[in-house]
């Protein structure tokens, strides 16, 4: 199977043969990334409860009645897994080509909950085709779109898959909860795995913490895509960009100018008697003075102590 042409199958089918909820699209993106990722397109696989409801954000009712609802659509065959020992089994149902689509897809009976009794899994059940009716070939599933090229949009970069966004993510801040797994799933649906990937790259590179990593990546891909930007390259030279004018504001100040003087040497200055060690006139006469007044009192007091 052919992971793009089934994408852009699935995307025809949402757009013109069945409405599929929020709910019923992330679980089949899961299970096709998933299959697409351990090479199991053609094959059946078997995948945990508990990593499907982190991965959707789904609670345990809304899984079992998404994956019933995706069985009834055709889009996937389910066989019940065993309690404690066998995860349930999955297959992703070809969409494009003629056949697929005209002669309906043998799946499993839907049941209302994992823990009712299993019917093991030796076999697939009864035929179930589509709500009202059986399956009907439709023009848009089964012709080519000449204007869908390995370029689109909607489809990943072949280097980074949705799985090494995940990778990313949980390397920073954990495994995506609850929250912020939905989000990151519309992201994907909307622009490549690789224009995501280079965003967390961004909040890891500023140090974005675990508590702020949701609010700081919609900020960055909301901008992205209000300025219509679609690509790896964009999304750097976008970067950059900022980068650039980020630098320039902090610098963008007015700078203060250094007040100018003169240097030492070409200041005037009131005139200063020049200084050689000597004394003046004056100035030797005043200590000629005090010295003979010192040398009269000294006899004096000479006469007294004796």
């Amino acid at each position: 199977m052919d992971y793009f042409k089934q994408r852009r199958a699935y995307r025809n089918f949402k757009m013109y043969e069945a409405s599929v909820s929020n709910g019923q699209n992330n679980l089949y993106r899961e299970l096709l990334d998933y299959a697409n990722d351990e090479g199991k397109l053609d094959a059946q696989f078997r995948m945990k409860n508990s990593a499907l409801l982190s991965l959707t954000g789904l609670s345990e009712p809304g899984l079992d009645k998404a994956r019933n609802s995706l069985v009834q659509l055709g889009l996937i065959k389910y066989v019940k897994g065993k309690k404690n020992v066998k995860p349930p089994e999955y297959r992703v149902i070809q969409l494009y080509g003629v056949s697929s689509r005209a002669t309906g897809y043998p799946t499993s009976n839907p049941t209302r909950n994992d823990k009712s009794k299993p019917t093991g899994l030796d076999g697939v059940g009864q035929q179930v085709g589509q709500p009202g009716g059986q399956p009907v070939e439709h023009k848009d599933l089964t012709s080519t779109d000449s204007h869908l090229t390995g370029t689109d949009l909607d489809d990943d970069d072949a280097g980074i898959t949705r799985a090494s966004v995940i990778d990313k993510w949980t390397s920073l801040w954990g495994f995506p909860n609850a929250i912020a797994m939905p989000e990151i799933n519309g992201w994907l649906e909307q622009l490549p795995a690789d224009v995501i990937d280079f965003a967390i790259t961004i909040a890891g590179e500023h140090n974005v913490q675990a508590r702020g990593a949701l609010k700081y990546m919609q900020a960055v891909i909301d901008g992205w895509q209000k300025r219509k930007i679609t690509t790896l390259d964009q999304a750097k030279k976008a970067a950059a960009e900022h980068d650039q004018r980020m630098k320039n504001g902090r610098g963008s100040s007015k700078p203060t100018r250094a007040k100018e003087t003169l240097p030492t040497w070409a200041q005037k200055t009131p005139e200063k008697p020049a200084s050689d060690g000597k004394l003046s006139p004056e100035q030797q006469a005043a200590l000629d003075a005090r010295i003979k007044k010192f040398k009269a009192r000294r006899p004096e007091k000479e006469g007294a102590e004796a």
